[in-house]
């Protein structure tokens, strides 16, 4: 298996996700609302760029569906729901479509043209993505969503846990690019204390100075669900590893 990294989607575009397997990372928030969002029942996630874009899809999909965005980490006014996974409870999403759209998160999506399977990855369902990935034998790309296009520590800790969670459970032989190798060096150096770094990296200041601290505390919990969002047909549904 050969496993590459992307420390933001823009690098992406330099390394190319071209027929591998595309995990989009981005821990503080979407990939953790969009994987708690599935594990409570969801019946799926349509990542959007832009809140326009959301809004007519929405209306074009009909009943049963939740617009849910944010712009500075603020709910989109007219929105149902922001993106924090706490919002995302089995009572406010289970059986409903949600339509999402993010600053960062959402918008790697974009980047990810030829994949062979696109899925999302955050600590809190790293383990389910590793034996996802170790039974499918495609070689991988991680694309670290990043911040405003530029790297971020959070996202590049959390593609080095998945490297060490795939690491454990994968049979044959892993070949690790530069970057791959860098984002578990980084990894190793916080994985004793994953909320520190949340809350002493950028972002996560920036979100605790907006009253977001306590999304923070559920985007650093490790392995609560086996829940693997899968594109299928442009939506995010729910797979169990």
């Amino acid at each position: 298996m050969m496993l590459d990294l992307a420390f933001s989607r823009h690098d992406v575009v330099r390394r190319s996700a071209s027929s591998r397997a595309a995990i989009v990372i981005d821990i503080m928030r979407a990939s953790t609302t969009i994987a708690m969002a599935l594990h409570n029942g969801c019946g799926g996630v349509i990542p959007v760029r832009e809140r326009d874009e959301a809004k007519a899809l929405a209306e074009t999909l009909g009943g049963g569906v939740l617009l849910a965005g944010e712009r500075r980490a603020e709910k989109i006014a007219g929105f149902d729901l922001g993106n924090s996974p706490a919002d995302f409870s089995r009572e406010r999403v289970a059986g409903k479509t949600v339509v999402l759209t993010t600053t960062n998160g959402t918008r790697a999506f974009r980047a990810l043209d030829g994949a062979r399977e696109v899925i999302v990855c955050a600590f809190v369902n790293v383990s389910a993505v590793a034996r996802w990935l170790s039974r499918s034998g495609l070689d991988v790309m991680i694309v670290c969503a990043g911040r405003r296009g530029q790297f971020c520590l959070e996202d590049a800790v959390g593609g080095g846990m998945l490297i060490d969670r795939l690491l454990r459970v994968f049979d044959g032989a892993i070949v690790l690019s530069d970057a791959a190798r860098a984002s578990q060096i980084l990894y190793a150096a916080h994985q004793g204390d994953l909320l520190g770094m949340l809350r002493d990296c950028e972002w996560g200041r920036g979100l605790t100075a907006g009253g977001f601290g306590a999304d923070l505390e559920l985007c650093a919990q490790v392995d609560v669900t086996g829940t693997v969002p899968v594109m299928r047909d442009g939506r995010l549904v729910a797979q169990e590893a």
